[in-house]
């Protein structure tokens, strides 16, 4: 199998929107302040978009063979993180939509005048959940591609960019 040195340019720009849409959505959580919830609504709609773009992308294109780490454990423990972040995002997605249905807030992202329902109840846990799974696996995501490009030295990073 002829397997590509860099990933499909389409699932590296779907990669960083992810990020973008994601962490710009988090930070206008309404937790503790009153933020521009058309706008969080928004960004959740438009990430569940690229989201399931990225999906059917990642599946559907070429991409590198597994960076190895030398070490079985953390071979797997990258698979699985990597697995985490899909999952965490769309529970965060699931989660929201089922939290924007039950307050109207698809109408109020729209018209700032629409009246709101009834509070989030159990779902903002889950939502919050999700929020608390992606922030602890980015970090190990980011710390894992760090290790490969500063002490393993196999330029992983440069694989995940545009061109050279």
């Amino acid at each position: 199998m002829n397997t590509p040195k860099r990933y499909n340019p389409v699932l590296v720009t779907l990669h960083w929107l992810t990020v973008i849409l994601l962490f710009g959505a988090g930070m206008l959580s309404e937790s503790g302040r009153r933020s521009p919830i058309n706008i969080h609504v928004i960004l959740g709609a438009l990430l569940l978009v690229v989201m399931v773009a990225r999906v059917i992308v990642r599946f559907t294109t070429k991409h590198p063979v597994w960076a190895d780490t030398g070490n079985k454990f953390l071979n797997q423990l990258g698979g699985l993180v990597h697995l985490g972040l899909y999952l965490s995002a769309f529970l965060i997605l699931g989660v929201g939509a089922l939290i924007a249905y039950n307050r109207n807030l698809y109408a109020y992202a729209i018209n700032t005048n629409a009246i709101l329902g009834r509070s989030a109840g159990p779902f903002s846990g889950f939502h919050e959940l999700g929020w608390t799974l992606v922030l602890g696996l980015t970090f190990l995501h980011v710390g894992a591609a760090l290790y490969h490009q500063f002490i393993i030295k196999d330029n992983l990073l440069a694989r995940m960019w545009y061109g050279k």
